[in-house]
Parts: C-alpha cells; sequence; structure tokens
C-alpha cells in the first residue's frame, strides 16, 4: 500500500473552497430560473415545479411518486444523476429532504432550492456540473405535504401529519382547533382580562407578557390563550385541534410509545413507510441530511440512548469535521461537538429518522435547523432581536378585538413567520447560505476510482501482467465505522478481473478490500493490485476488463488490451 498525492482535489473531489467561498472562480451567470423563493410555496406549486424539472432537466432528473400521504398527496423524489457518466445506483449517493414537520415550512423550500441549483447550475459552473457528474442526488422536498398544505394554505401551524386523534378525551375528534378570529391571515395569541389571570404587562414593554408573582394582588392580570373560540363548549380554547402523527417520532431507531404523537408503533403512517422503502433500496445512498426549522443549530446524530462512549470515535471526529464547514458558511451553533449538550436540546426525541439513518441506515446523518434567532435566550434578547434583525415586525403589538364568547379581548403576539420561518423577503438569503454548507457535505461523499491500469508482456510467450491502482479519493471511508463495527453491515469494496481470450495463472479474479478510509489532506490509500494471465489465442484479440465495486463510494470500470495478441 502507498499513499501519494495526486492532484485529485480540484479534478476529482471538487473542492470545498467553492463552497466556503475562498475559491476566486468568477461565479457563472445563473441560468433562466423557473421559481423564485421570496414567499412560501404551496404544494401544488411543488408538485408543478418537479413536474417542469423532470421535462425541462429530462437527461438529468427522474421524477418518483415514493407513496401517498394520509390524505392522499403524492411524496415525490426527485433524483439527479448524469446517466452518461453511468447509472444512478452506481455513483455515491446524497439524500436530502424538508418539511417532514409540516410547519417547518423552510424546509421544503431548503430543499427545493437546493435541487433548483444544481439544475440551473449544471453546465456553467463547473464545480457543480463535477458534483452532479460524480454523484446521485435523492431528494425528497416535501416529506409531509399535509401538514405543509394546512400550515400554507391556513393560517394554522401544523407540525404533525394529519391522523384524527381524541386530544381532550370527549369522544370527538379535531373539533377545537384554533381559529382566525379577524380574518387577517394570522392565528396569534389572544390575551383576556382576567382577575384570576396568570399573567400581567411589562411596566418596561407593553408587547411583554411578564409572569404574575405568587401571591401577587393589587393589578391588571391577563389569561392568555391561542386565538379563537371555545368550539366545542367545553370551557377551553383550541384544545383539541387537527391531530396527528409527529412523524420524526415514528421511525424505527429509539421508538417509544411513550414519546408524544410517536404513533402506534414504528412506521405506522404511510409517510415514514414510504421514506425508508425509498431510502433501503437504495443502498448506495451514503449521506443523509433534513432541513428543520428553527434556532440556527446543527445536529449530529444519533441523539439519545447510546452516549458518545458506545458510538465509534471516528465517526464523531467525522461529524465534527463536516460540521466545521457549515458552522463557518452559515454562523450556526455547532452541535454535533458534543453529544449531552443534543441530548438536553431533545428533550428528549425518540424515534427520530435521522436517528434511524445513523443506527439502522448506517451512515453519516446530519440536520440543520435552519433560520437563527434568540428565542431561548430570554424575552430581552428577543425582543432585542426583534427590534434590530425583523425592524420590529416580527411581534404583533397587542390591539383591541371582540371576541363572539369572551367579549373584549386583545390579539398580539410572535408572528409564525418570524420565528418558525423567516418574513419573506429574507427567505432566499437564508437558503442560499444553507445550500451553500450542504455542497460542501455533498462533495465530502466516499468515490472508488481506477487510478491506473495496464498490462505488460511476461517472459514466457502469451504470458501478460495485469496491474491496477485503485483507491477512494472521497473524504469519507467507503462505510461508516458505526455501520462496519457495531452493524456489521459494511460491504467490502470488491474488485473484480475478467478476461476475454485470457485465463489468470496466479492471483485471484474476485479481490475484497475491505472498508477504504476516505482522502484527507495528504491524499488518498492507493491498493496497488496485480495478477498474471496467459493469453489463449495469440491470434485473437485480448482484453482485461477491471471493476471496481463499492456500495456508497460506486463503481468503476477500465478495460485494458493484453499486449501480445
Amino acid at each position: 500500500m502507498t499513499r501519494r498525492p495526486l492532484g485529485w482535489k480540484c479534478a476529482a473531489a471538487v473542492t470545498t473552497a467553492l463552497w466556503m467561498g475562498g475559491c476566486t472562480q468568477p461565479t457563472p451567470a445563473r441560468a433562466e430560473r423557473a421559481i423564485t423563493f421570496d414567499r412560501y410555496h404551496r404544494v401544488e406549486e411543488f408538485q408543478e415545479y418537479l413536474a417542469g424539472a423532470a421535462r425541462e432537466h429530462s437527461g438529468l432528473v427522474t421524477l418518483h411518486e415514493i407513496g401517498q400521504s394520509r390524505l392522499g398527496r403524492p411524496i415525490l423524489a426527485i433524483e439527479i444523476n448524469n446517466p452518461e457518466t453511468g447509472p444512478a445506483a452506481e455513483k455515491p449517493g446524497f439524500y436530502l429532504d424538508g418539511n417532514i414537520h409540516g410547519g417547518e415550512v423552510l424546509g421544503g423550500e431548503g430543499a427545493l432550492y437546493f435541487v433548483d441549483y444544481l439544475l440551473t447550475r449544471y453546465g456553467a459552473d463547473s464545480a457543480i456540473t463535477n458534483l452532479v457528474d460524480t454523484r446521485a442526488f435523492y431528494v425528497v422536498p416535501l416529506v409531509n405535504p399535509d401538514g405543509r398544505a394546512i400550515s400554507v394554505d391556513t393560517p394554522e401551524n401544523h407540525r404533525w401529519n394529519v391522523r384524527p386523534v381524541d386530544e381532550d378525551g370527549d369522544g370527538l375528534v379535531d373539533e377545537d382547533p384554533p381559529e382566525d378570529l379577524d380574518g387577517d391571515g394570522r392565528i396569534l395569541q389572544m390575551r383576556v382580562p382576567d382577575p384570576n389571570g396568570r399573567w400581567k404587562i411589562s411596566p418596561d414593554d407593553p408587547r411583554r407578557m411578564l409572569r404574575r408573582g405568587r401571591g401577587e394582588n393589587g393589578g391588571s392580570y391577563y389569561q392568555v390563550y391561542a386565538e379563537g373560540v371555545d368550539s366545542d363548549g367545553d370551557g377551553r380554547f383550541n384544545e383539541d385541534r387537527v391531530g396527528g402523527v409527529d412523524l420524526n417520532r415514528n421511525f424505527p431507531a429509539n421508538w417509544d410509545p411513550a414519546q408524544f404523537a410517536s404513533g402506534p408503533y414504528p412506521l405506522s403512517e404511510p409517510e415514514t413507510h414510504a421514506l425508508v422503502e425509498y431510502i433501503t433500496s437504495r443502498p448506495n445512498i451514503a449521506a443523509i441530511h433534513t432541513f428543520h426549522t428553527s434556532g440556527g443549530l446543527l445536529l449530529r446524530f444519533p441523539t439519545l440512548a447510546d452516549q458518545d462512549w458506545n458510538f465509534p470515535q471516528a465517526d464523531l471526529e467525522d461529524y465534527r469535521a463536516i460540521a466545521e464547514a457549515g458552522v463557518e458558511i452559515t454562523g450556526y451553533a455547532n452541535f454535533a461537538y458534543e453529544k449531552q449538550t443534543i441530548v438536553d436540546l431533545m428533550n428528549p426525541g425518540h424515534g427520530v429518522f435521522n436517528d434511524w439513518g445513523s443506527k439502522v441506515f448506517g451512515v453519516l446523518a446530519m440536520t440543520t435547523e435552519m433560520w437563527r434567532h434568540a428565542i431561548g435566550e430570554g424575552q430581552d434578547a428577543l425582543f432585542a432581536w426583534n427590534d434590530s434583525v425583523l425592524d420590529g415586525t416580527g411581534f404583533v403589538s397587542w390591539y383591541p378585538s371582540n371576541h363572539p364568547q369572551l367579549g373584549p379581548v386583545e390579539l398580539g403576539g410572535w408572528d409564525r413567520w418570524s420565528t418558525a420561518s423567516p418574513p419573506e423577503h429574507l427567505i432566499e438569503e437564508e437558503l442560499h447560505r444553507n445550500m451553500r454548507w450542504v455542497l460542501t457535505f455533498a462533495e465530502r461523499l466516499p468515490r472508488v476510482v481506477i487510478l491506473t491500469a495496464g498490462a505488460r508482456s511476461g517472459s514466457a510467450p502469451g504470458s501478460v501482467r495485469v496491474a491496477a491502482e485503485v483507491a477512494n479519493v472521497g473524504w469519507m471511508p467507503t462505510a461508516t465505522a458505526h455501520a462496519a463495527e457495531v452493524l456489521g453491515i459494511a460491504k467490502p469494496v470488491r474488485v473484480r478481473l475478467s478476461l476475454t481470450n485470457a485465463e489468470i495463472t496466479e492471483g485471484e479474479a474476485d479481490i475484497e478490500l475491505g472498508v477504504l478510509p476516505g482522502a484527507r489532506d495528504d491524499g488518498p490509500d492507493t491498493r496497488v493490485l496485480s495478477w498474471s494471465v496467459r493469453i489463449i489465442d495469440r491470434e485473437r484479440d485480448a482484453r482485461a476488463d477491471i471493476e471496481v465495486w463499492s456500495e456508497k463510494g460506486g463503481v468503476v470500470r477500465r478495460s485494458v488490451r493484453l499486449p501480445g495478441s
């Protein structure tokens, strides 16, 4: 085994610097766009865009309906691959999705922006072209189309899929959701005067509500509810909204029936079942990334149940290195470094999709919680962020309204297009930054190559020595340490020699190389292989065909004419 630099860093592995902004290559003009990212799109618009992309980019795009939601909406997967450089199944695969939580609408936009960027830059941008030519991309922009439809088409922010649930135990389902009382397209909060109320107005800022102190009296107090009416007459407001299962708690990794909204059993939902079927039928997928909101966080997996001392150190180091590029580009917080921080943050989350991707499917799986804000940093920080970053538009100041059951109330509070996802004029900036960092993740996939292949005549008539140099020029190894050491599912890299008009006299036709480590700063590990063969009929052409197969690193082939034939 030898190690040597090859000039592979730019030509074979693209360059991370392109996405990091460290390349002086001029940015090409952007191709005509079929969609703009200055608003949140309806499910039907996603479907129209994807169908159009399959028509306009038929040489690169394949569109699949991988399942249907509970309400019968198609779950679409778009695959981007250049078949002229090989079938998708024979290339390292990168999986990306968004909107597994319906109300996290920026996630769906992020996945669609990623698709649009690849398609409109292909052929004009050498780095993007090389990336698409050497990898296969599998993107499911809307894992949860029903939840997104509610969240975009109505004022309600709906996290789950749609599965009726009797949340208040009255024998009815979904009968008391929030309502937009004044028809302004928003569901805010209501503050209702009540001498027994638990809230009071801050003397320093009339927008802010403070907790009433224990035993405190002599002031004006309020109850605070979500905007809406008591639809079922039980004295409570909005306690039985549209039910559903949290799809990101329904996967068979650390699943727990006690987890809120986890469903009756793992993969009980058509959306989650479709996703697992789709991914497991594409074993070349070497990495998984999901877009969520919000908070400005980079998360690695698995999050729960196993502490870091039960997870291979090599994988943890890879997660950390991958996330560092994301931090530099996005400015987000790196939660891919210390496990306990993630556990505390998730509080906890069982049955998470990326836990399944990491623990069961066995690849590196990451999540971006897009849209950094000051939630969780205290009201002072949150209002300062609102006033400085959003020019005060994120919080809707309280205004009077007449409630059909309660009489005079005030409506106000945080607009969901400020905390759950950004205001529309900030969407594209947020998406572009995240697209750049995810490209650095995709660029790091394993990739096997045949560096050299040749044949020379031996000392005896008709004898030939065939040799090849094989390497993984990708940054990632051809299997994670967890897949190899814990799950036992890592497939070895295999080399096969097939001969035409010749036979092997020394060496094996099939050779297993095991897991090839990733190429890092000093270049890839190179495996030198050789065989002695004998030409059967020297009057006819003889050939050696060399194939290198890696489940996650792709398939490459080289044909060599044997001298002396």
